[in-house]
């Protein structure tokens, strides 16, 4: 004895469908995201330091990764010729400390903070510009998220 279930091959390819549309809602909200974030970020920017011209403006992008499910925003390199620029957005020696001891700033942030670390001696004022633009950018993230995926499902 067998049950046939009509339309069942329709619902299953509906339920596809709607999953789809929740992948390609999320990614709509987090390429939003990334692209405010990197629009601060440039915006906020230092364009120079004790008088010299500094082309931090010009390197901030972003790059998506998995197909647009994960984002990185900021400098793209790893040289670390281009430690200035965490200098300048996390502060050395006091403006460091001060600048990190926000309790916004998590452990993730700190530990990227402290693989530019030298002695603890530095005098460089931070001006956080990627940061603040990350905080501010992704603080209703989620309901952005659930936003998206609720008006692509219906």
């Amino acid at each position: 004895m067998s049950v046939k279930v009509i339309g069942l091959d329709k619902a299953l390819a509906d339920l596809d469908k709607k999953g789809d549309a929740v992948i390609e809602a999320v990614k709509d909200a987090l390429s939003s995201a990334a692209t405010d974030i990197e629009i601060d970020a440039i915006r906020n920017a230092p364009s120079q330091w004790n008088g010299l011209p500094l082309n931090i403006k010009q390197r901030i992008d972003k790059v998506a990764d998995d197909g647009g499910l994960s984002w990185k925003v900021g400098i793209q390199s790893g040289d670390p010729v281009f430690e200035i620029e965490a200098w300048l957005e996390f502060g050395t020696g006091l403006s460091a400390k001060q600048i990190l001891s926000n309790p916004v700033y998590t452990q993730e942030v700190r530990d990227i903070a402290r693989r530019f670390y030298r002695n603890g001696q530095g005098r460089i004022v931070g001006r956080p510009y990627l940061m603040p633009s990350f905080f501010k950018n992704t603080a209703n993230l989620v309901s952005d998220i659930e936003a998206e995926i609720k008006k692509d499902i219906k």
